[in-house]
This record gives C-alpha cells, sequence and structure tokens, in this order.
C-alpha cells in the first residue's frame, strides 16, 4: 500500500493503459467543438456563462489533483522517467480537460459574431416569415431609436430594385439565386444585361454575399462584452488559485491546511460543474437550434467521462472531491446532448440548418 512518507509506489498497468487512452481521448474529443467553431467561423451558440463556468470548474479540479499527488511528484526526483509519468497520469488528464476547454473559450472569444449593421437587419427584414422567425433569437431587433434607420436602408432596397427592374427589367425578388454560385456566373445566368458598374452595385446591395453568409451566425454585441468580461475574471481566478497552491506547496505548510486547500477546490470545482451547464442548456433550449455546439464532442464525452472518472479514481491521492465534479458534469453534458439532437431532428423537419437559415 502506498503511503505519503515512501516513494516505493506501486505499478498498475491497467490503470496507466486507462489514463493513456483519456488523455488522447480527451484531446481528441475537443477537435470536433474546435473545427466546427473554426469552419463556421461563428460562435454563437455557446453560453458565455458555461464557458466561464467550465474554465473555473476544471481548474479547481486540475489544482485539486495537483495538491493532492503533490507527493508523488515531489518522488519523480527518485523515479524513472516512465514511473514518474505513469503516477502523473492523474495530474496530466485533468489538465489536458482544462487547457482544452480553455483553448474552446478562446476560440468563442476569436469567432464571436457581431454584426448590427443597417443593412444586415434589412436583408434580415426581407427573409421570409418562417426563417426570419428562427433568426429573430440570434439577431434581436434594434432599439427603438434604430428603427429610422432600418426602414430608411429597406426604402432605399427596395427602390435600388425598382431602378433595375424599369431600367433592365432583368431582377426579380423572387429569383432564384443559388448561394453556391459566384458572382461571374451569376452575371451570365441573371442578369447578363446589366453593365458591369449596375451588377457591382446589385451585387453589393441585393444579391447574398459573403456579409450575407453571417446571418443567423451574429450574436449581441452584449453578450460579446459579457464574454470579454468573464474570460478576464476566469484569467484572474487561474492566476490567483495557481499563486495560492504554489505558496502553500512551497512553503510546506501544515498537510492540514493543504488538505483543507485540496478539499476547497474540489467542491468549489463540484458546484461549478453543476452549475455549468445550467446556463448552457437554457441558452439552447430557448434557442430551438444546435447553432455552434458540437454534438460529435459531446458523444465521445458522456461515454467516456465514464472513464475518465475510472482512470482518476485508480491514481494514488484524489478522493471523491476530485470525482465528483466530473461525475456531475457528464451527467448534465448528457442532457445537453439529449437536448441537442430533439433540435436536429427539429430543424430536419423544419428544413433548417443548425443556424435556423433555409436549407
Amino acid at each position: 500500500m502506498w503511503r505519503k512518507d515512501r516513494c516505493d509506489l506501486p505499478h498498475n498497468g491497467p490503470a496507466f493503459a486507462a489514463a493513456a487512452v483519456v488523455c488522447v481521448g480527451v484531446v481528441l474529443s475537443y477537435i470536433p467543438q474546435a473545427m466546427r467553431i473554426r469552419l463556421s467561423r461563428s460562435s454563437v451558440g455557446l453560453s458565455p456563462w458555461f464557458l466561464f463556468l467550465g474554465a473555473t470548474s476544471s481548474a479547481c479540479a486540475m489544482f485539486n489533483v495537483i495538491v493532492l499527488q503533490w507527493p508523488i511528484v515531489r518522488c519523480c526526483a527518485t523515479l524513472s522517467g516512465l514511473s514518474c509519468l505513469e503516477h502523473m497520469m492523474g495530474i496530466l488528464q485533468v489538465s489536458l480537460q482544462w487547457l482544452m476547454f480553455t483553448i474552446i473559450f478562446v476560440l468563442f472569444l476569436m469567432y464571436y459574431v457581431v454584426d448590427n449593421s443597417p443593412l444586415c437587419r434589412a436583408r434580415r427584414a426581407r427573409r421570409p416569415q418562417g426563417a426570419a422567425h428562427e433568426t429573430d433569437r440570434l439577431n434581436p431587433p434594434a432599439e427603438a431609436d434604430d428603427g429610422q434607420e432600418s426602414s430608411a436602408s429597406e426604402s432605399d432596397l427596395e427602390e435600388i430594385h425598382s431602378h433595375f427592374n424599369q431600367s433592365y427589367g432583368a431582377v426579380s425578388p423572387d429569383v432564384d439565386i443559388r448561394p453556391h454560385e459566384t458572382h461571374a456566373e451569376r452575371d451570365h445566368t441573371t442578369y447578363s444585361n446589366i453593365p458591369r458598374a449596375m451588377r457591382r452595385i446589385l451585387e453589393v446591395y441585393y444579391l447574398p454575399g459573403e456579409q450575407e453568409e453571417i446571418t443567423g451566425k451574429a450574436g449581441t454585441v452584449q453578450e460579446w462584452h459579457l464574454g470579454v468580461t468573464l474570460a478576464w475574471i476566469t484569467a484572474g481566478f487561474w492566476v490567483f488559485c495557481a499563486v495560492l497552491t504554489m505558496a502553500l506547496l512551497a512553503m510546506h505548510a501544515h498537510h492540514r491546511y493543504i488538505r483543507h486547500w485540496a478539499r476547497f477546490l474540489g467542491i468549489t470545482g463540484t458546484v461549478l460543474a453543476v452549475l455549468q451547464y445550467l446556463p448552457q442548456i437554457v441558452h439552447t433550449a430557448r434557442a430551438r437550434l444546435v447553432r455552434s455546439l458540437s454534438i460529435p464532442t459531446m458523444m465521445l464525452q458522456v461515454p467516456g467521462m465514464v472513464l475518465f472518472v475510472y482512470a482518476l479514481a485508480s491514481r494514488e491521492g484524489p478522493d471523491w472531491t476530485s470525482l465528483l465534479a466530473y461525475i456531475a458534469a457528464g451527467t448534465l453534458q448528457a442532457i445537453l446532448l439529449v437536448l441537442c439532437l430533439c433540435w436536429r431532428v427539429r430543424q430536419a423537419r423544419l428544413h433548417i440548418d443548425d443556424y435556423g437559415r433555409p436549407l
């Protein structure tokens, strides 16, 4: 039996193999979510509170395990490299969990789209009623003082359209313009009799272009500012925990105080993990859309959490305070996964994509 005053740590092959699989799985499971944000170039749909609580709870869990396994870290000076790595796998897997979740938070800030331009609001106003209903939640109406500006922009677009119809008789508001067509293809198939200079005006002010592609992927300025504020709070919380943890360990504080700090981190991480998925569940339930959430990521992580908890429990040092946060997070993530699957079925029935845009 392993004792804190000795470094003759027992070898546990199955536990080491499980921890190695978990470490690889943690990284792979977050790749679909990161790629979804990167390829769609939008992170709208992820709740800032969900990311904040997840980043802070995973940080608490990481420092909890570091404190509880610190005697093993000190033993690495007398162990071989492979043996040290084997007994450090608990710290490695919770650190990877924290790192990957933090990366998703960073991607959220990098790819959050805000578009409140009058032109985009006018385009949304001209959309079919069904499509507008799905995007209203993502693009709230402008404030009362913007009403005249939006109406004026829409009126201008109608005047432009009327002018082209009267002059060239080539443009119809119901014309079927395929999104995958290039501007050059549209020149020949839709309005080939319009002079080139006029075509450019029409492309900018009437036809769907790059700006139209973000419709449905745009969020609010308020949510963006909230995300930035919570990111700074997360960074400050991480620095505080890191400094205090390292100070207690470096000063060889009384064992009782270190255990109290570890228990505080574990309980705090559990509370934050329980609260973590509640904002995201509410956020997704109100939107009735999957949006930027990755279903493959959740399908990998929900069953993988069982193996994660087993691998962590088999390490020397971690106790129930280390495990409870991940058990709570895995349970609530399963609820979020079921909700997203239900919305995906609904989207297929309504023929809309994950952002509420007509297919």
